[in-house]
């Protein structure tokens, strides 16, 4: 009898433990798999590569000027005007630096969008202006100016000087007194302090806005970087994070993402208008050097 029990026993217990296996081996063939993200890396070095390098200038002696940039920005500067922070005077030799930016493509390459306050600015030129001396930043005297000219063919008027505000990203705040005036050459003005200067003002765009929210389910976007241009208003806006900043309704607008890795390059590329349907599904694909550079000169 006790043999027989046993036997029994045994018997359930196998049988128990053989319905566990079966069915844990059958959950295991149900349940999906979760998929893995492509991803991607930081774009830094890509652009470091690409964008404008700064032109030095080794100021030796007075003069009537200007500095001429290699993309035609003209500087007229001037020792006098100068000073150190803690308000020192400055003598001969001193440096000046230059960049200038005056394509979607370069604002792109540098990260240079065209927003003032969440706004979208008409630009037509991005510089950045600033002087060194023994290796240290020097600065305009209070009241004091510097002279700027920008090449621009088809200058547009009511142009202001905004200056370039850098925290994590740069945001522009314009000047009251001062403005750009239109000459054969494009566009004069009088910049009050060094640093990023952009030639620009507020986008004529609709007072309607929407923000757009970009995600995949096959691409993690988190080191891809993604612009919005507007050729209508040539304004270029930076994506930080997932959702946009407020886009005009109605507008033509150019949606570009970069990604890399290792090597290869990514894109999602789109052009459409404004509207409220908001949600943007990204699905990356591979491009060459060469076919992102014809994207993005073509903005």
């Amino acid at each position: 009898m006790k043999t027989k029990n046993f036997i029994l026993n045994l018997f359930f217990i196998t049988t128990v433990v053989c319905t566990l296996f079966i069915l844990s081996c059958s959950k295991k063939r149900i349940e999906p798999k979760e998929e893995q993200l492509n991803s991607y890396e930081s774009m830094n070095s890509y652009y470091d590569s690409k964008k404008q390098q700064e032109q030095d200038f080794v100021i030796n002696s007075s003069g009537s000027g200007p500095i001429i940039g290699n993309q035609g920005t003209k500087l007229w500067v001037s020792k006098e005007k100068l000073m150190f922070p803690n308000t020192d005077s400055v003598q001969w030799p001193y440096t000046v630096k230059l960049i200038e930016l005056y394509t979607p493509k370069d604002m792109l390459y540098y990260q240079m969008p065209n927003v003032s306050n969440g706004g979208l600015l008409t630009t037509s030129g991005e510089v950045r202006v600033r002087a060194f001396k023994n290796g240290q930043e020097l600065v305009l005297r209070p009241d004091c100016t510097w002279t700027v000219e920008m090449p621009n063919t088809n200058p547009m008027t009511n142009m202001k000087i905004y200056y370039g505000v850098e925290s994590t990203y740069v945001d522009w705040t314009d000047n009251p007194a001062g403005s750009f005036t239109i000459t054969s050459y494009g566009y004069t003005g009088e910049i009050a302090k060094l640093g990023w200067i952009n030639c620009g003002k507020p986008a004529s765009v609709s007072s309607s806005t929407t923000n757009y929210t970009f995600s995949s389910s096959t691409d993690e976007l988190q080191n891809v970087s993604k612009f919005i241009y507007f050729p209508n208003a040539k304004s270029l806006m930076q994506v930080y994070g997932s959702t946009s900043g407020a886009l005009p309704l109605n507008e033509n607008i150019k949606i570009i993402l970069i990604g890399i890795n290792g090597s290869q390059l990514y894109d999602y590329y789109n052009e459409t208008q404004v509207s409220t349907s908001n949600q943007i599904n990204v699905t990356m694909s591979t491009i060459s050097d060469a076919s992102l550079t014809a994207i993005l000169d073509s903005l």
